[in-house]
């Protein structure tokens, strides 16, 4: 596709859905780059395939699904839970989302943002406080 011109490379590549996407993330590093440009995750949201998002929150872990009504029969799709590598098991007592990310509280009180189309997370350090009590 490298003899394609660039523009034509980034219109194919917003019609893919987005766990296509996060396959194809090592292929170079331009398209890593691409991926990473906020014009082109605006312009992938609004050309991509539509499909249904839900999170599934149960027994305090946070799942991910996919529901696409427009095939027959309709089909859901369960993702991975939400999961740090290397890590005793998350349990979530809140979640807020923005943006297609979402903002994990956990049972313990620390933060960790998930990216759950690309399956990534980082923890969030707060810092303490050196205000008296």
């Amino acid at each position: 596709m490298s003899d394609l011109p660039p523009d034509l490379v980034e219109e194919i590549l917003s019609r893919i859905p987005a766990t296509s996407l996060k396959r194809l993330r090592s292929t170079c590093k331009q398209w890593n780059s691409l991926f990473k440009n906020r014009r082109f995750t605006e312009k992938h949201f609004r050309e991509a395939p539509k499909q249904s998002h839900a999170l599934l929150w149960n027994d305090r872990r946070v799942c991910p699904m996919s529901i696409n009504l427009n095939v027959a029969p309709p089909s859901i799709e369960f993702k991975s839970v939400l999961s740090i590598k290397d890590s005793e098991p998350v349990y979530i007592s809140k979640v807020s989302h923005c943006d297609g990310l979402l903002l994990c509280t956990t049972d313990d009180g620390r933060l960790v943002v998930w990216n759950p189309c690309l399956g990534q997370t980082r923890w969030i350090n707060l810092l303490q406080s050196t205000l008296p009590a």
